[in-house]
């Protein structure tokens, strides 16, 4: 309820914050004014923006840039919602099983090169060469004179969910946004043709269609798989809190099982926690049902990511510069949008940094997570460094 959310900002904001609605029915995400991030959280703060993603899946925060928002904020304003992790992109060697884990040497870094597209053009924020942030970008190997390439979008899923403790929530803060609308249907670009095995070729056309109807204009596409679970018939809602899924990184992988059905702890709200990996392509190791073989997973899991992508769960985010948006990993599939990857034209750079986190949410600062927890949970086992 709109008039509970503004009540619960404003004790703990002021008379200044308010919410408005993500969608007009207000079925998922809020957007939150009057906060400024660059500020640190009382623990207030900290516990109302926890009850509004717990309540909501998605909230964003519009023009954080105007009061010198960083990505060194991004990543303190993490902590408040988990553990900050390592992302693997900034490793040389992740998955590396005979060496230790090392970061990629500076000049190879994602800011770096995005830096290097467009020199005194776009310079990446400060705080983007921690190894917790993903940079998010199609900076890298662009610039003027680069040949402009044009890739699909990425499968539906949550991030990082083939480690025995998933992710819990992820931020992005957004620099760059997209601005030409040409192409196809007045869009930025359009969706090209999958590889062959992007997929399983044996995937019902309708469930084809519904992958693929993906914004084309920059945004990020989520799905709200709370509200996917809580519209099915109360019987089936109970049979499935009595699924086991196993998920690994390789499927030579013994991987580790987990229920299929999350129960967010604080809230008691139930949702199907990513149940799309047993028909992606040859890249990515299937998960499957405890007790069925591989292809009665795919049928099971391919008929509840069929459901999660009706139109009515399904929210298209329209990133803005300045905003920091979070999601709750265990309540949504989100995923990238088709975009140039390449480009040799300023207005076309999207760049946007990541953050995600494990654990339990904390309303105060640093956190007090045991060095046991993080060096089973954290790989490598990294901490926001507070000062």
């Amino acid at each position: 309820m709109p008039g509970a959310d503004d009540a619960l900002l404003t004790d703990a904001f002021g008379p200044a914050a308010s919410t408005s609605m993500l969608v007009p029915d207000g079925r998922i995400g809020r957007r939150l004014h009057g906060i400024d991030l660059a500020q640190p959280l009382t623990p207030d703060q900290a516990s109302a923006l926890l009850r509004l993603l717990d309540e909501h899946r998605v909230i964003t925060f519009p023009h954080q840039n105007s009061s010198g928002f960083n990505v060194h904020d991004l990543e303190r304003l993490a902590n408040h919602f988990g553990a900050p992790i390592t992302h693997p992109s900034n490793y040389a060697n992740y998955g590396a099983t005979d060496e230790p884990i090392r970061l990629k040497a500076p000049d190879d870094q994602r800011a770096t090169k995005a830096n290097r597209a467009f020199p005194g053009q776009i310079v990446c924020s400060p705080g983007a060469e921690s190894a917790a942030v993903y940079v998010i970008t199609n900076l890298v190997d662009s610039g003027p004179d680069a040949e402009v390439n044009l890739a699909g979008g990425q499968h539906w899923h949550t991030d990082i969910e083939f480690e025995p403790a998933p992710l819990n929530t992820s931020l992005f803060f957004v620099d760059r946004v997209p601005t030409p609308r040409e192409r196809g249907n007045g869009t930025w670009v359009t969706n090209p043709p999958r590889e062959e095995w992007f997929y399983h070729p044996d995937s019902a056309p309708e469930l084809a269609r519904l992958r693929e109807a993906l914004p084309l204009n920059g945004e990020t596409a989520y799905t709200d798989t709370a509200a996917a679970l809580a519209a099915l018939p109360v019987s089936e809602q109970r049979a499935l809190g009595d699924v086991m899924i196993r998920r690994r990184f390789r499927k030579s992988d013994p991987g580790f099982v987990v229920p299929l059905v999350h129960t967010n702890p604080r809230s008691g709200t139930k949702s199907l926690h990513s149940p799309v990996w047993a028909s992606r392509g040859k890249r990515v190791a299937p998960a499957q049902v405890e007790g069925m073989s591989d292809d009665e997973s795919r049928a099971f899991l391919d008929r509840l990511e069929a459901h999660c992508l009706r139109p009515e769960f399904r929210y298209d985010h329209v990133h803005a510069p300045g905003d920091v948006t979070i999601w709750d990993n265990y309540a949504t599939l989100h995923t990238a949008p088709p975009s140039l990857s390449v480009i040799n034209d300023i207005a076309d750079a999207r760049l946007l940094y990541r953050v995600s986190t494990k654990g339990e949410p904390a309303t105060t600062l640093p956190r007090t997570d045991s060095q046991e927890w993080i060096d089973s949970n954290i790989v490598p086992p990294y901490q926001t460094p507070m000062t």
